[in-house]
This record gives C-alpha cells, structure tokens and sequence, in this order.
C-alpha cells in the first residue's frame, strides 16, 4: 500500500446537477454565563461539503466509484473533484484570465494560486490546478515563457523571479481536493442498475 495520502485522480462519476454542498469555516464558540459569545477563527479557510448520490449500470458504479472508494480505502486517501459550479478563477465558471486572482508570494519565483471570494472575502488556496490551464502575468502582461506549474501543488515558479514589488496575477481551472467522509452504501435496483445511499465528500484544506 503506497503511504501517499492523495490520488492525482478525478472522482470519476462527476458531480452533478441535484447534489448539494456547503461551505463551512472552523469556528470555535464559548459562550458566557451570562449569555455572551465568544468567537474564535480557527482558519480563514472555507472548507466544501458535497453530498451526493449515484444510479448506475453496475459494471459502471463497481468499475469507476466503488473501484476509487477501495483505492483510497475509504477515508484515507484524497483524490480530485470538480465541483459543478465553482472549478474557475474567473467569477465561478468562466475561462481563466491572467488577471484573475493575485498570486500569493512565497519565496523569490515562488508563487501560489488562490482564490478569493469577494473583494475582501475567504480565500481558498488552488492546490490541484488542471493541466494546462493556468495563465500568469506580470504587472498585467502575460508571461507567456519561463512559467512552471506544478499541479500537484497549485505552485508556480517564474525564470526570471520577479521584482518583490511586481504585482503577479494569472488564473486557472481547478478541482478541490477531497476524500470520502464515510462509508458507500450500494442497493442493487435491478439486475443491471445498483444505486448508492448518500456520498459524503469533504474538502482537505491542506492535502
């Protein structure tokens, strides 16, 4: 068994239309004999639920989704999932721009894609960029040589690093790393068709 905790593999039935999801953020609340809240922010960071629930030709459910469920035995494991309505730097689901988002400096070259919701809002780091998607620029002009990605990360690095006051933009497609939050149970419906019970998927804020 690899010790690797994630699969660079996509939920292979995808999300659909009619699955649900939420957003949450880790808040600790103590409240007061008298009645007063105290809140604490755990992490800035919204962490994405999805529920959802699949009917399938056997070979199909057995071969794609229970067959990935055993590969990252059960909880394990984190792999890909591209959620329906929110896989782009660009508003939710538009093409990338290489002015999306601003890029978060880490080192001289070293840069990270993040998304920001809102001009001031939560910020969800862009670890698993798809392939090929992703555009950089410089002071707002593309950069169209000397950019590295690496999708695995969601880190770019740039050949020559920018000056620490150059602004660095870009923008990508995403998925958002998950693993199963629970166990699959599967209803045989006919001969042919077997249905799933709810699937609970959570969001790994650091994969």
């Amino acid at each position: 068994m690899s010790n690797n905790p994630f699969l660079e593999e996509s939920l292979p039935i995808g999300i659909r239309a009619g699955a649900s999801w939420s957003d949450e953020y880790a808040v600790e609340v103590t409240r007061t004999a008298s009645g007063q809240e105290h809140r604490k922010l755990v992490h800035p960071f919204p962490v994405r639920r999805f529920s959802v629930a699949y009917t399938k030709s056997k070979n199909d459910l057995f071969d794609q989704l229970i067959a990935l469920y055993h590969r990252a035995y059960g909880r394990f494991k984190g792999f890909r999932v591209q959620a329906i309505d929110d896989y782009s730097t660009n508003g939710s689901i538009g093409s990338p721009t290489i002015l999306d988002q601003s890029l978060t400096r880490i080192s001289a070259g070293l840069y990270q894609l993040q998304k920001v919701y809102g001009s001031t809002g939560a910020t969800r780091t862009l670890f698993k960029p798809v392939a090929a998607t992703t555009l950089i620029a410089v002071n707002g002009v593309l950069k169209s040589s000397g950019v590295t990605v690496d999708t695995t990360t969601g880190r770019v690095t740039l050949s020559p690093a920018p000056l620490i006051t150059d602004v660095v933009t870009g923008g990508c497609l995403f998925d958002i790393p998950c693993r199963f939050d629970g166990e699959i149970d599967v209803t045989p419906v006919t001969t042919n068709y077997s249905e799933t019970g709810e699937i609970m998927l959570v969001e790994l804020i650091n994969p």
